[in-house]
């Protein structure tokens, strides 16, 4: 199926309503970062001071690392983590946000973790299927909303829209692996290049409810 090209003049946008996030209706699309609300493989640490809950995501890196002997796929640099803060400092503040754009990280996994989630400062997810022409299709889209007190984990080549904050700015901790490769790193489609435009919306994600 190829993305659906919404005529800005004579056809109205898609719109999509968020959801409230859960473990399972991300799962195609990775993990939800938070404490669970039981595991039976938490373990007590730190001289009984502490719980530890443990493989809560999967940290995936489909590059040799800068520290392999041997590099399985000589076409691709070796990368490695990259732990970084993003500063999202603008909160959308109109009622819908137009999607202009999604990305992808081919090679790796990339979690975002707020950082002081007190529950207050929300942010919305928007993911979509890859399709048959190795490009995301638009009728795809889905929007999760969630709350910084939690997390996402995205899978390897899930394609995705940049954070969508929403009532106040958040700050995010980020994992994943780089090696300064641009197309390696960071894929990015614009959907309106089919119709010429670049500054054009093509479909809506309702913020408000």
């Amino acid at each position: 199926m190829s993305p659906i090209i919404a005529d800005e003049v004579t056809q109205a946008l898609q719109t999509v309503q968020p959801v409230p996030i859960t473990n399972e209706n991300f799962a195609r699309w990775g993990q939800v970062v938070r404490l669970p609300d039981a595991d039976p493989n938490a373990i007590q640490v730190n001289q009984g001071t502490a719980q530890k809950f443990s493989h809560l995501a999967e940290f995936i890196n489909l590059r040799p690392s800068s520290t392999d002997s041997a590099n399985p796929n000589p076409t691709l640099a070796p990368a490695t983590a990259n732990i970084a803060i993003f500063k999202c400092y603008k909160p959308v503040a109109t009622p819908t946000f137009g999607i202009k754009l999604l990305e992808r990280h081919s090679y790796s996994s990339q979690m975002f973790m707020p950082m002081g989630g007190d529950g207050n400062g929300s942010f919305i997810v928007v993911t979509a299927e890859n399709g048959p022409d190795d490009k995301p299709v638009l009728s795809t889209l889905q929007a999760f909303r969630c709350n910084n007190t939690l997390g996402i984990n995205y899978k390897p080549n899930v394609w995705h829209h940049p954070m969508i904050v929403i009532e106040k700015p958040v700050q995010f901790m980020t994992i994943t692996h780089e090696n300064g490769v641009a197309l390696e790193d960071c894929e990015e489609y614009w959907f309106t290049k089919e119709s010429g435009s670049e500054g054009g919306v093509a479909a809506l994600i309702q913020l408000t409810l």
